[in-house]
């Protein structure tokens, strides 16, 4: 496995897992897992392999999962739980998958441009993105969480992703007409490729978008729905942002906004939120964007 003996704050797990402090806690005292050591002050301090377990421990909580089957089980439960629950890919793109997956290991920028260009031009724009970048993705995911991929490589395919996907949004939004949707994050969500890929989403529909990117005030999005003339805001929350705070922060938004301006949200961190507050629209997956 690929680690280091770097040790994490209670803060910095709850912010890269989304799991609360509170929760973490009662795991402790309930499971025995996490097993944090404590600082001279006394902090709880978690190592790299527990951030990487409690990564994929929250992965399998969001497909419906109960805490008391998952936090006794160890990294051999987990392999094994979710070498069962996942289902088999088609052999083309297991083949790209993997190629991918080398090119961001040898950090090879020209073959990962290559690869990601071949893809898009047989697939257009909506069925890279859901075909290969979300499997690529989800894989990369599981590969960090077991140790096989370093954080820096992760960043490396973001970075990629990132400028490949803005060239080309930039080229299909010459075209785009009405409506126009505006596009952010809120503050404490610093997490922006799953924005990008709703813009993307969109863009393959002709559809305008305004990505003003990540941790955006509330009144500064007030403020560009009037100066942009927007018809929609989208909003994306991913695993890692405070739960808790989701619904509290879309009610303000939604005071904040014309009620005439639609407000979409999506992302991870929406997926398990049943009650919507009124005014909002929730999309659980890209492929149920309300186009």
């Amino acid at each position: 496995m690929i680690g280091n003996n770097e040790l994490y704050s209670i803060g910095v797990v709850e912010r890269d897992t989304g799991i609360g402090r509170d929760t973490l806690r009662v795991w402790e005292r309930r499971y025995g897992f996490p097993e944090p050591v404590r600082s001279e002050k006394g902090e709880r301090k978690y190592s790299e392999k527990q951030l990487r377990q409690l990564q994929r421990i929250r992965r399998l909580l969001d497909q419906g999962m109960r805490p008391g089957k998952l936090l006794p089980l160890g990294e051999e439960g987990l392999d094994e739980l979710e070498a069962s629950l996942q289902s088999e890919q088609p052999v083309q793109l297991e083949q790209t998958v993997s190629e991918l997956i080398e090119a961001i290991h040898s950090t090879d920028a020209e073959q990962l441009e290559s690869l990601l260009q071949r893809q898009y031009q047989q697939q257009g724009m909506q069925g890279f993105i859901l075909e290969t970048v979300v499997p690529l993705l989800n894989t990369v995911g599981e590969f960090w969480a077991r140790g096989k991929l370093q954080i820096f490589q992760e960043h490396f395919l973001s970075q990629q992703l990132i400028r490949f996907l803005n060239t080309e949004i930039a080229k299909l939004q010459r075209y785009a007409r009405k409506p126009r949707v505006l596009l952010a994050t809120l503050p404490g969500e610093e997490h922006t490729l799953g924005l990008l890929m709703v813009a993307a989403m969109l863009s393959s529909h002709g559809v305008s978008t305004i990505n003003i990117g990540a941790e955006v005030p509330m009144d500064q999005i007030g403020h560009a729905v009037e100066q942009f003339n927007v018809d929609i805001v989208g909003i994306t929350f991913s695993g890692a942002y405070q739960y808790k705070n989701i619904r509290p922060h879309l009610i303000e938004l939604r005071e904040l906004i014309a009620d005439d301006i639609e407000i979409w949200t999506g992302g991870e961190g929406v997926r398990r939120l049943r009650k919507l507050p009124v005014g909002i629209t929730k999309f659980s997956t890209l492929e149920k964007l309300p186009l």
